[in-house]
């Protein structure tokens, strides 16, 4: 039976000429075009096989993509981009992806032409591992990740960027250590009772991730992925957890090296495992069905070093493995006949020592550089070794080089807040002069930290994403108290009543009373011991309740951005005189005196955004400072500029509030919209960012929540502080009734 003709096939059996006609004008007009001669062949070859495979349309949609192409980079990108076309043409299968594929590289060629030819050049690999939609979702990622920096673009799309290996992870469904991140903490705290710090391994040198696992001054190293070992990171990831568990909880002072040669410390290091391993067990068998589908080494074949160490490794643990090698057997005899030690690390030296002088002896080849830990989930051990710091080692290595014994590593890398991400020279600290002063503060800004900001397209968090500087307040007025209570007097009283009968915190229970409602059964229970006993009983065997003690701290978070400045109609006789940013401040000024009132620590902070790399804060009022005539200048100097960054801002605020002892923690973010900046053009980006900001500080118990100022604000505050995390205040007058509400979610 004949196969069914389709596309260009069927075109030329019913009007061949038409079809052919059509290419061969397409073609002729390239040829004219000025791209030399290596664009009309390209596409002389290719146009034909796509007609076959798909059909004339897709044939002539190739010549348009390629003119564009050349215009956009260059003829010889261009006719790489048409030689592609041919195998893509067999992989895509159908008009539709293939329309698809082509609009993608012609969308990128507009906006970031140099990112085309690396694109082209892993096309293949890239669609292999994410498909169309998502190798789209990763191009839009690296685009809006580079944000204009033609360098960090072109390390994105050549992958020597590490974050974007990571999120080529991500976007191939694989569970990489972002993904996995709160399961394996909860993991190690099934296993172990306790959870150390967990962090995500540095990348090493040219972007290249880690390979493997590690621990120092009791924080844990996971790599951001396994690859190759797809559907099975959760299992290797478990597995490392378990073995490094393992480490903590059964080994002993770090092996000082002495005159160990490298082949020696990384048999050391081998039986070190195997023993931590070993003593796991016998407390929890079952982490043998983890640990042992990772040793798949074959018991025979070429006896190299990492094949030996493997055989050795897989014997240690399980009984059954044929022990087909002398060495291997050696190995395992002194292992079996030494578990009346099994509880010290001196065993593991001592075998180790012997193994790696007898494996020296046979002149086996071993490559201390390009060593690396075997199976898989096991971590680099570099945490066994006691070595001096290399003064010119930037980041930890995790592989052993030990042809040198450098195995040093910085324990200053495993502090959270000195781990650096990779910066482009955009990214680079901009000299105080040459920062162009803000109109909503004075003087010029000061760098002090960065926070993470996370992508809802990629599904990650960045760290040090953005940038916080911050500015001196700008002079105001000295007599802005005084103006408030002119204009507000009535409202500042009935505020006054209302805090006065608030209170805040939670009841104590009170032991051990001499008198009370209830009885104290503990005290109650030894008294009538004492009396069995004989003996004269304590009097105090009641039970009280404590007066609640005020215990809240509040940071108020004032959004000062451009559109704070627009009038909201509330001037005398509806002149509209009265802009958001008026409003925002007595509102601030109101609720900054009832707070004060109260007794409570409290901080002001003003903030707006340039893009990532400047989110400006304005202190108005630390928590240590008092609410003075300072404060009401700081706060009448505010002026309206920039945009809208709220995300960063709640984590500078939550980092901020964090430090201050109290029951219940609140930020308290007022302001006129949704979050915005030059840099996002994406308007869910932002409010994705600033609700996962508003989860985590929820996670940690600080509690946010938003006043929306006039009367189109509150858009979007419900997606990010929850319908009932926020207020809606279109008039000023109507603070107190709002108030009270306030005050319910804070106690809640």
């Amino acid at each position: 039976m004949p196969a069914p003709e389709t596309g260009a096939m069927a075109a030329r059996a019913t009007g061949p000429a038409g079809a052919d006609a059509r290419i061969a004008k397409a073609h002729a007009r390239l040829a004219g075009a000025g791209y030399g001669v290596s664009v009309p062949r390209a596409y002389g070859q290719a146009a034909p096989i796509v007609a076959d495979a798909l059909g004339t349309e897709q044939a002539l949609a190739l010549a348009d993509a390629a003119s564009r192409i050349a215009i956009r980079t260059r003829p010889r990108i261009a006719a790489q981009f048409l030689d592609l076309s041919v195998p893509m043409a067999r992989r895509l299968a159908g008009p539709e992806p293939f329309g698809r594929w082509i609009a993608l590289l012609v969308g990128v060629s507009k906006p970031a032409p140099d990112a085309v030819e690396p694109l082209l050049e892993r096309m293949e690999m890239l669609h292999e591992r994410l498909g169309l939609v998502a190798l789209d979702a990763w191009v839009q990622s690296g685009l809006r990740l580079a944000a204009g920096d033609a360098t960090r673009r072109r390390a994105y799309f050549t992958l020597d960027l590490a974050e974007a290996v990571r999120l080529l992870e991500r976007h191939a469904g694989e569970d990489t250590f972002q993904s996995l991140e709160g399961e394996l903490r909860a993991t190690y705290r099934a296993l172990w009772g306790h959870v150390p710090p967990i962090r995500e391994a540095l990348a090493q040198a040219k972007g290249h991730a880690a390979l493997r696992a590690s621990f120092g001054a009791g924080v844990i190293q996971l790599p951001s992925s396994y690859s190759g070992f797809r559907g099975r990171e959760r299992l290797v990831y478990q597995a490392a957890l378990a073995h490094i568990g393992a480490h903590m909880a059964y080994g002993g002072k770090r092996f000082e090296p002495g005159q160990l040669k490298p082949l020696q410390i990384a048999v050391v290091s081998l039986i070190e495992d195997a023993r931590v391993e070993t003593l796991a067990l016998r407390e929890m068998p079952g982490l043998k069905r983890l640990w042992l589908p990772f040793h798949d080494v074959s018991p025979d074949g070429m006896a190299t070093t990492p094949s030996l160490f493997g055989r050795l490794a897989r014997a240690l643990i399980d009984p059954d493995f044929p022990l087909r090698h002398g060495w291997v057997r050696k190995g395992v005899e002194m292992f079996r006949a030494g578990q009346g030690q099994i509880d010290t690390p001196a065993l593991s030296r001592h075998i180790g020592n012997i193994l790696g002088n007898d494996l020296g002896q046979t002149r086996v080849q071993f490559n201390a550089r390009d060593y690396v830990v075997q199976p898989v989930y096991r971590d680099d051990n570099l945490g066994l070794w006691e070595l001096p710091p290399d003064p010119h080692q930037g980041q930890q290595h995790h592989h052993i080089d030990i042809a040198t014994h450098d195995l040093r590593r910085s324990e200053e890398t495993d502090r959270p807040q000195e781990r650096k991400t990779e910066r482009s020279e955009r990214d680079t600290d901009i000299p105080p002069e040459t920062v162009a002063p803000m109109p909503v503060a004075s003087g010029v800004g000061r760098i002090v930290g960065q926070v993470p900001e996370y992508d809802h397209l990629a599904g990650i968090e960045r760290p040090d994403w953005v940038t916080i500087k911050e500015y001196d307040p700008g002079p105001g007025d000295p007599l802005f108290w005084r103006k408030l209570e002119d204009r507000h007097g009535a409202l500042l009283a009935r505020i006054r009543a209302l805090v006065r009968a608030a209170a805040l915190g939670r009841h104590r229970r009170l032991k051990r009373q001499a008198e009370g409602e209830r009885l104290d059964l503990d005290a109650a229970i030894e008294a009538s011991i004492a009396l069995r006993a004989q003996r004269t009983p304590d009097h105090r065997v009641y039970e009280g309740v404590s007066i609640p003690d005020r215990s809240i701290a509040v940071h108020l978070l004032l959004d000062i951005s451009q559109s704070t400045g627009d009038p909201v109609g509330g001037g005398p006789n509806g002149a509209g005189d009265v802009t958001v940013l008026n409003m925002l401040r007595d509102a601030t000024a109101l609720l900054a005196h009832a707070m004060d009132r109260l007794g409570d620590p409290l901080a002001i902070t003003a903030f707006a955004s340039d893009g990532r790399e400047d989110l400006r804060v304005v202190p108005v009022k630390r928590f240590e400072d008092a609410l003075t005539p300072l404060t009401g200048m700081a706060l009448s100097g505010l002026r309206a500029g920039y945009s809208t960054r709220i995300g960063a801002a709640i984590r500078h605020a939550g980092a901020a509030l964090g430090q201050v002892a109290c029951h219940r923690r609140l930020v308290l973010v007022v302001t006129d919209g949704a979050p915005s900046d030059i840099d996002v053009s994406d308007p869910a980006y932002l409010v994705m960012d600033a609700r996962r900001a508003v989860q985590l500080l929820n996670a940690q118990g600080i509690d946010v929540f938003c006043i929306a100022l006039g009367q189109t604000a509150g858009q979007r505050q419900g997606e990010i502080f929850s319908k009932r995390g926020f207020v809606q205040i279109d008039r000023l007058d109507a603070l107190p009734e709002k108030l009270p509400a306030l005050y319910l979610k804070m106690t809640r």
